[in-house]
């Protein structure tokens, strides 16, 4: 879901800092390979200011997780994607996974987690499991109204279409790391050519 932008008049706090950074890096590297010492390093300060907020990397795994489920929360529930019909919120989510390939050609945060899944802390794959469940309850939802009003079309149930689309985004975000930028669009085509047709 989009990234919180702080207000320019004020700075983020310490917490809020190490949080952001702590995002970029899993983003780009994955959890398993970023350490206190290069967040440390990289925001000027000690570990042990780092250890204050977040005592071990679990809390603060866990806490990266929290913080993207509360924004895909907020981010539902807004009323420029609620009050939109179905075909029009299923394109604001297309242009969530737009805004992960245009800063930087990221991964999705589900993506970057997936791989390293069996290595996680426990509470933070329990909070990767509510988020998915959540984004796929909420993107099956979309679909069924969307079906039931005659501006969507699938075969099967909206919940397993639901759970093809979202892996298709997230690998397609995948795909565009190794590649460019060309097959993630023409996946995202060919996800809007299934739903939509004539």
């Amino acid at each position: 879901m989009p990234t919180q932008v702080p207000s320019a008049s004020l700075p983020p706090d310490t917490r809020t800092r190490i949080l952001d950074l702590a995002e970029e890096l899993l983003l780009e590297r994955g959890f398993n390979a970023f350490s206190y010492q290069h967040l440390a390093r990289e925001l000027g300060v000690k570990p042990a200011a780092i250890h204050y907020h977040y005592p071990s990397k679990d809390d603060l795994g866990t806490a990266l997780v929290t913080r993207q489920l509360r924004r895909l929360r907020k981010w539902r529930d807004l009323p420029r994607v609620a009050d939109l019909p179905p075909n029009q919120q299923f394109e604001a989510l297309l242009a969530v996974y737009d805004g992960h390939l245009s800063h930087d050609r990221r991964v999705c945060l589900f993506g970057a987690l997936a791989a390293d899944f069996r290595t996680l802390p426990t509470s933070m794959q329990a909070e990767l499991r509510t988020f998915n469940r959540e984004l796929t309850e909420w993107l099956a939802q979309v679909l069924a109204v969307g079906r039931a009003t005659g501006t969507m079309r699938f075969v099967g149930s909206p919940a397993a279409k639901a759970l093809q689309v979202l892996t298709t985004l997230a690998g397609a975000l995948q795909v565009a790391r190794v590649h460019d930028e060309t097959p993630f669009q023409v996946i995202v085509n060919q996800v809007r050519l299934e739903l939509f047709q004539p």
